[in-house]
C-alpha cells in the first residue's frame, strides 16, 4: 500500500458513507471525512468506519476538496465522494501504482440508477481524474464540473473502475441535475459567456440525439431514454438560466 490520503467530501450520506470510508481502506491507512454540516448519523459512522473527520463551511466542490488536501498527512492524494465505492481491481492498480509526482491518474467510473448499472448514454462513458499529488496539483474553484489542475504535468489513465451509486430515483436526479444548471449558467455568466437561441434550442437536441442514439442509451431501455431526456433538459436549463443572469444582471 502506497503512502496515499484519501478525501471523502460528505454532507448527510449516512445511507452510503461507511461503504465509501471501507472502500477507500483497501488503498490508504489515512482516510479523511471532509463533512460540511451534516445533521444525522455521517460524522460518527465515518470515525467508526476509520476515518479521520473534518469539519467546514462549505466552500464549494474545488476549494473543499483542497481543505481535505491540505490536512491530508500524504502528499498522495486520491478524491472519492460519498457514494462512491472503489472497487477491488481499482485498488489493485493503486496500490501496485508508482505515483509519480508528475502524473494525474484517472480511470472508469461505473454509474448506478439505484441498483441498476447504466451501461451506455452519458452515464456509460464517464472517466475521472481523481489522484495526483497536492505538491503539484490542486482542483480549480469552478462552481460545478471542477478539475484538477496540474502544473508541467500528465493525465495517465490505470485499470479499474469507481462504482458510483448516482441516485435512488431519477426525480431525485432531476433536481440534482437543476441545481448544477444554475451553478453552470453562474459560470458562465462570471466568466463572460454569452448564449443565443440557436444554442437554446439545437444544443439540447444535439445532446439528446448524441446519448440516445450515437452512444446507445437506447440499450438501456426506459431509464436510458429518461436520463437522456433529464440531460436535454439540463443543457436546455443552463442556456435559459445563463439567458435570465444577462438580461437581470447586465453585464458593466
Amino acid at each position: 500500500m502506497n503512502d496515499l490520503s484519501v478525501i471523502i467530501l460528505a454532507k448527510n450520506e449516512q445511507a452510503t458513507i461507511v461503504n465509501a470510508v471501507s472502500s477507500a481502506l483497501l488503498i490508504s491507512r489515512d482516510v479523511v471525512v471532509v463533512d460540511s454540516g451534516s445533521i444525522d448519523e455521517t460524522r460518527d459512522l465515518a470515525e467508526a468506519a476509520g476515518a479521520r473527520v473534518l469539519q467546514i463551511n462549505w466552500p464549494g466542490f474545488g476549494q473543499a476538496r483542497n481543505t481535505g488536501a491540505a490536512f491530508a498527512l500524504h502528499d498522495a492524494v486520491f478524491c472519492l465522494d460519498a457514494d462512491e465505492v472503489v472497487t477491488p481491481e481499482l485498488a489493485r492498480a493503486v496500490n501496485e501504482c508508482s505515483l509519480q509526482p508528475g502524473l494525474v491518474y484517472g480511470f472508469r467510473r461505473r454509474n448506478f440508477l439505484g441498483n441498476k448499472e447504466i451501461r451506455f448514454g452519458e452515464w456509460g462513458h464517464d472517466h475521472v481524474y481523481r489522484m495526483y499529488n497536492k505538491t503539484r496539483a490542486s482542483w480549480n474553484h469552478d462552481l460545478v464540473h471542477e478539475n484538477i489542475v496540474i502544473t508541467n504535468g500528465q493525465r495517465k489513465k490505470i485499470a479499474g473502475s469507481l462504482l458510483h451509486y448516482t441516485t435512488a430515483g431519477l426525480k431525485e436526479y432531476g433536481i440534482k441535475l437543476d441545481r448544477y444548471a444554475r451553478l453552470s449558467a453562474e459560470k458562465y455568466y462570471r466568466s463572460g459567456k454569452k448564449t443565443s437561441f440557436f444554442k437554446l434550442i439545437f444544443s439540447p437536441a444535439f445532446n439528446f440525439v448524441r446519448n440516445y442514439l450515437f452512444r446507445l442509451g437506447f440499450l438501456d431501455g426506459k431509464p436510458g431514454l429518461d436520463i437522456a431526456l433529464l440531460h436535454a433538459g439540463y443543457t436546455r436549463k443552463k442556456y435559459a438560466y445563463l439567458r435570465k443572469l444577462r438580461e437581470d444582471l447586465p453585464a458593466s
